[in-house]
């Protein structure tokens, strides 16, 4: 029986139960209107059938505190005309009161005191009630509170007594959450005048319990609704209890796990909604975990399909059974963020052109983690029928669900996931159900591997479009993750993996870039030279300077300048072009540390700014710190980038291949070092997995390689190799000879102080001027020509005449003591129409030298100068007139450049593909050009046709 009137401000409603005695759920808050005479035929007609409902369900963290009371009272007074049904959780927040309801009775079964879970209880909703109710509703509500847990406490007494918890107990006291909640919400919204009633859901539904869950007795439901319904006045919209339920005798019980979102999945179908919107913490469905992909992107339109699939794969925002009634009904699920009502959510309905022709093809990705996989194998199952039903017999009787299954066509083996928790289980009984087999070797053994993971790709655009399963495999084989076992359905929605455990976060990283949900994502650490570390010349020192100075940093990098140092010139080209490279070859390169020999700085964020990274850099270097952070599982790939000069680093090159780290260098140490040290990258390039660029360690931004590599690929052969490859002896001998030979050079000393101050020289000069630098890049180039050469190999002449003492250190060298010497020689040079170049020439049998000679001024390599390095190469194709390749190295924005087209080479190789310009534009002077367009031509006389029929013009 159920009754209700009005008294002043407040509306009371009760409900007799039998044996109960009466029960009240009150609210008050502003004036109720006057009453009025219900028409109980027009009351009638307003049932659930005829009425255009819509569904709101609010999760626990939605009524979690005060405050997201009113949060959500803001949310349903924004929803306009219509009739609404609000579907309540329990409290969430922490504790969750559901959790503290079960934890009372767990606690009672084993004797202990369950008194303080109480207090708890009833704590988390008085202070509730008192923030948000007048104090006389909250007063009457915490009264209907406090009854609840008196009864609570009566059964928890018996519980207690009895040392034993019965699962009709769980499901009645777990309900009263829901009960507290919902009622706090009738409260509330008619202390704002809204028009609501509420309705304990075990009044109208009733359920049976089946082997797959809790199943709705849909006629018996309906019309228990509709009884409900008539007694309302038309336009009243109905609070709802969630998660709770009735049996069909009428015995209180649950949906079980995620019991609210079913409910509202339920009254949609019964209420025959148009629309159900489940409000939760989160912006809508996402692409992937947030926690372990953090460019995960909310999905504005899935299919039903799609959800359960990423549903039953982990993602927490709905759960599978949810979505069947309304799927049955055909009514769209709206996923919606209770904290950001504004955002768009995500819409769930039937398969449509949205969801088949996404540009993505897939919707998401998703895991199941805890994983074991039993394996069964043995001869003796080839072609024997029944041995996968007796499998599955056996489990089935185990109580042990799969998760997953594959079988090699050969029928050798299968295997499947399971829990990890019950793989031992499910061995046991497979070891007991087989043991003729297996002690007659028909079947070899049942094996488990432990720690595993699933990890899916869903989307309904899989269906039919070629080479989504490579794309997939291709991106997992990329990330260096083996793959255990592999399944995909014939719908072709649904391709799904098993990897190792700690293999997860990198898999679904690695997929997630893949197919552009995200950008490829490369988490760099970029290594200083010697040089980036140096105080910049002319910098003010002051406070910073000697402060920075005492940590072994440079004085001045606070205000420091990008043209003088690679690492600072890549360090700023990558910030600065980190947006555009997103949106061009929509890839993400993350600098997340950089390290000098004594300091280095580790950021968990991308960096920002050179400056404040250079400022912030304190930490020790540590290379096995170093290359521990860069190669994080949380992004899929990870790159070093040498821009040192260093033999100690380059050392190390080869092991940060092995260990899945990509390398990129200027440092060209490790090529033109041993041949053991050559053949130890060369195998990783080889063999391995990981990238190695090394173009800008031969020609800086001058694509010396990239233009040789072709040639050969082409079916050419080198007959010789001719060129200048030091940018600070191709300036300083170009300043000194320079090609115009009726011109005065410099002097040898300033064309060196020059070349120095432009920061075109290596660390010791005496590199350039001994060869060394020429000579290290010509022993690679003879390498990458299949050549076993070494430095010893290469006949070296000094770019100047030294004297014996004067080959140790640059510090110890007066350079104007040459002046005199080179001037003569360029003269002499410059008479005979020549000029003086330091010239590389590498033959295609092995002859290499490097040596200071007159050339033809109008020579390829005499038009050098400038600092440009320049490579001739004669081949079998080009025997006459040379290939040639030139143009400027030594500058550090150009190196930097050079590495930053190194690294582009590695992104293409990861899959990212360059989208070209975003648009095309015409400019001024383009518009200027079309007006002043000469006139066409006049059309020719026809008497050139001689007798020819004209032509149709």
């Amino acid at each position: 029986v159920v009754w209700g009137g009005c008294f002043g401000t407040t509306t009371l409603v009760c409900k007799y139960n039998p044996g109960r005695g009466a029960r009240r759920w009150i609210s008050e808050g502003q004036p109720s209107p006057q009453p009025r005479r219900v028409d109980r035929t027009m009351a009638s007609e307003q049932g659930a059938s005829s009425r255009k409902w819509r569904v709101h369900k609010f999760g626990g963290t939605s009524v979690a505190e005060a405050k997201c009371f009113q949060r959500v009272k803001s949310i349903i007074e924004s929803q306009g005309d219509g009739t609404l049904a609000i579907v309540c959780s329990a409290m969430g927040g922490k504790p969750k009161v559901t959790d503290l309801l079960l934890q009372s009775v767990e606690t009672a079964a084993r004797g202990d005191s369950f008194g303080a879970l109480l207090q708890a209880i009833r704590e988390k909703h008085v202070d509730c009630a008192e923030s948000i109710l007048a104090p006389d509703a909250a007063a009457d509500l915490i009264e209907v509170i406090d009854h609840d847990l008196s009864e609570i406490q009566d059964i928890l007494r018996a519980v207690s007594l009895m040392r034993f918890e019965f699962e009709p107990i769980r499901e009645l006291v777990s309900g009263y959450g829901e009960l507290w909640s919902t009622q706090m919400m009738v409260a509330l919204l008619k202390s704002y005048g809204m028009n609501v009633a509420f309705l304990d859901a075990r009044r109208v539904l009733r359920i049976e319990e089946l082997l797959t869950g809790p199943a709705v007795m849909w006629e018996e439901s309906e019309k228990l609704l509709d009884e409900f319904m008539s007694g309302l006045a038309p336009g009243t919209s109905i609070v709802i209890t969630g998660y709770v339920a009735s049996t069909k005798d009428g015995k209180a019980t649950t949906l079980k796990r995620d019991g609210s979102d079913f409910s509202a999945s339920i009254f949609g179908k019964l209420l025959k909604a148009s629309e159900i919107s489940i409000w939760t913490d989160v912006d809508g469905v996402l692409s992937a975990d947030p926690r372990r992909v953090p460019e995960a992107q909310v999905l504005s339109e899935l299919s039903y399909s799609e959800a359960v699939e990423l549903a039953y794969f982990g993602a927490k925002v709905i759960h599978p059974k949810t979505m069947l009634p309304a799927i049955d009904a055909h009514i769209p699920i709206f996923i919606r963020n209770t904290f950001n009502p504004e955002g768009g959510g995500t819409r769930i309905f039937e398969t449509n052109e949205r969801t088949v022709e996404r540009k993505s093809i897939i919707a998401g990705f998703s895991t199941v983690e805890n994983v074991a996989i039993v394996n069964v194998e043995g001869t003796g199952m080839i072609g024997v029928s029944g041995i996968t039903q007796q499998i599955f017999t056996v489990l089935n009787n185990t109580a042990v669900p799969v998760k997953m299954v594959a079988q090699c066509s050969s029928e050798h083996s299968i295997c499947f996931a399971v829990d990890a928790g019950d793989a031992a289980a499910a061995k046991r009984s497979l070891d007991e159900a087989f043991s003729r087999e297996i002690a007659q070797g028909h079947i070899h053994a049942v094996t488990i591997i432990e720690d595993m993971s699933i990890v899916a790709a869903v989307g309904d655009g899989m269906a039919h479009t070629h080479g989504v399963a490579g794309r997939f495999f291709n991106a997992l084989g990329n990330a260096r993750i083996n793959i255990v076992a592999i399944a995909q359905g014939c719908d072709e929605r649904n391709i799904s993996t098993v990897v190792s455990a700690q293999d997860t976060e990198r898999a679904l990283r690695a997929i997630h870039s893949s197919f552009l949900l995200s950008e490829i994502t490369v988490s760099v650490g970029i290594i200083f030279g010697d040089a980036d570390v140096a105080p910049v010349t002319g910098r003010a020192g002051g406070a910073l300077s000697t402060a920075r100075s005492s940590r072994g940093l440079p004085a001045g990098a606070g205000d420091f300048d990008a043209d003088s140092h690679i690492g600072m010139a890549l360090l700023t080209l990558l910030l600065e072009r980190r947006k555009w490279l997103q949106t061009r070859f929509e890839s993400d390169i993350r600098v997340r540390g950089i390290m000098t020999k004594s300091h280095m700085l580790l950021s968990d964020e991308p960096l920002k700014s050179p400056q404040q990274a250079m400022e912030a850099m304190a930490g020790a270097s540590d290379f096995e710190q170093f290359a521990d952070h860069i190669r994080t599982d949380q992004l899929p790939h990870s790159l070093i980038v040498d821009c040192s000069n260093d033999p100690a680093i380059a050392s190390r090159h080869a092991a940060w291949l092995r260990e899945g780290i990509h390398v990129v260098t200027a440092n060209i140490a490790a090529l033109a070092g041993s041949i053991d040290d050559y053949d130890q990258i060369r195998n990783e390039r080889k063999t391995g997995e990981s990238y190695y660029g090394f173009e800008t360690a031969i020609g800086g931004g001058v694509p010396v390689l990239s233009v040789l590599k072709p040639l050969l690929h082409g079916g050419d052969s080198i007959n010789y190799i001719e060129g200048c490859l030091s940018s600070t002896l191709s300036y300083i001998f170009g300043r000194l000879s320079p090609k115009d030979t009726g011109s005065t050079g410099v002097r040898f000393s300033e064309a060196l102080e020059e070349a120095r101050a432009q920061g075109l020289m290596e660390t010791d000069p005496m590199d350039d001027i001994l060869g060394k630098d020429s000579t290290q890049k010509l022993v690679v180039l003879g390498r990458e020509l299949g050549l076993a050469l070494t430095e010893n190999d290469v006949v070296v002449e000094p770019a100047i005449p030294l004297r014996n003492d004067e080959g140790k250190g640059a510090s110890r060298v007066d350079w104007s003591v040459y002046d005199d010497a080179m001037a003569e020689r360029a003269a002499a040079a410059a008479a005979r129409g020549n000029v003086l170049r330091y010239v590389c020439r590498l033959e295609e049998h092995g002859t290499a030298a490097v040596a200071l000679k007159e050339v033809d001024s109008n020579s390829d390599v005499g038009q050098l100068d400038g600092g440009n390095i320049g490579a001739c190469f004669y081949t079998h194709r080009y025997t006459h007139k040379p290939l040639v390749v030139q143009g400027p190295l030594g500058s550090p924005r150009a190196t930097a450049s050079g590495l930053l087209g190194d690294i582009l080479r590695l992104v293409a190789e990861l899959g990212g593909r360059d989208r070209g310009p975003r648009q095309l534009r015409r400019t001024p002077s383009m518009e200027t050009l079309r007006d002043h367009v000469s006139p066409p031509m006049p059309p020719m006389p026809s008497t050139i046709y001689e007798g020819a029929a004209e032509p149709t013009p």
